[in-house]
C-alpha cells in the first residue's frame, strides 16, 4: 500500500454512562487511554495519533495524552467526520485507521496485521475487523480521500456524522465495505473488549492486571479471556 498511513484514536471525556473514562486508572494507575496508545505505539506500519475535540472539558485528556508524547488533534465535537477528515489532513495521512478509545486491548500487533491483510484487497472503501473478530478490537480503514468526499455529502445525516462509518454501512451499494479475516487463535466468542459501563471497565481491569504492563500480545490475551 503506497502513501502514509495512520492510526487515529477518537477518545473524550464526555461520556453519559461511564464519564471521564478515557482518564480512568486501568493498569498499574496508568489511564486507560495511555494503555491503550502504549499497546499501539509499536505499530511498524502507521503513525499514531489521538483525536479529540475542541471542548474545554476534554483539555485534561489532550495534555495527559501529548505528555506522554502522542501527538493530539483538537476538533469537532459533535462531528466525528469532520473532526477525522481534518486531523488526516493535519497529519498528511493518505488512508486511516479508526481505533475508539474505549477499546482498550488493540493493540500494534492487530493493526499491522490488518494492515498486511490491505494490501491483498484490490480496491476497497471501508476494511473493518467488524463482524469477524471479538468485539472490542476493533479497526476499520478507510482512504481520507474518500472520507474527505463523504463528509460533503448532502445526505449525510447527523448520526452518520457522529458515528464516523455509519454511512459506509447503510449505503453498501455505493462502497466497497471488506471484512479482514480473524487468525484463529485470536477468536473468542465469549468475550467482549470495550468499555462503556463500571461493570466493563472492572472486568477489563481485572484481565489486564494479569499482566506486568501493557505490550502483551493478542493470543495471551485471548488466552486469559476464555480461561
Amino acid at each position: 500500500m503506497t502513501g502514509c498511513i495512520g492510526v487515529i484514536v477518537a477518545a473524550r471525556t464526555m461520556s453519559t454512562r461511564l464519564p471521564r473514562k478515557a482518564l480512568l486508572p486501568f493498569q498499574n494507575g496508568l489511564p486507560m487511554i495511555l494503555f491503550l496508545l502504549r499497546r499501539l505505539k509499536s505499530a511498524k506500519e502507521a503513525r499514531i495519533v489521538l483525536a479529540t475535540t475542541d471542548l474545554q472539558s476534554d483539555d485534561e485528556l489532550a495534555d495527559v495524552v501529548e505528555r506522554s508524547g502522542t501527538p493530539v488533534f483538537r476538533g469537532n465535537a459533535e462531528d466525528l467526520v469532520a473532526r477525522y477528515v481534518a486531523a488526516a489532513d493535519a497529519f498528511g495521512f493518505d488512508t486511516v485507521g479508526r481505533v475508539t478509545g474505549d477499546c482498550p486491548f488493540v493493540n500494534a500487533e492487530l493493526v499491522d496485521y490488518c494492515i498486511g491483510q490491505l494490501e491483498a484487497v484490490e480496491d476497497f472503501d471501508l476494511a473493518s475487523t467488524k463482524g469477524a473478530f471479538p468485539i472490542g478490537l476493533d479497526v476499520e480503514f478507510f482512504h481520507a480521500a474518500t472520507m474527505k468526499r463523504m463528509r460533503d455529502t448532502e445526505s449525510l445525516t447527523m448520526a452518520d456524522r457522529e458515528h464516523l462509518t455509519l454511512y459506509f454501512y447503510n449505503h453498501k451499494q455505493d462502497y466497497s465495505v471488506h471484512t479482514l479475516s480473524c487468525p484463529a487463535e485470536w477468536k473468542c466468542s465469549s468475550r467482549t473488549f470495550t468499555v462503556d459501563t463500571e461493570g466493563d471497565i472492572a472486568a477489563a481491569r481485572s484481565l489486564a492486571g494479569t499482566f506486568p504492563d501493557p505490550e502483551f500480545p493478542l493470543g495471551a490475551l485471548i488466552e486469559k479471556a476464555i480461561s
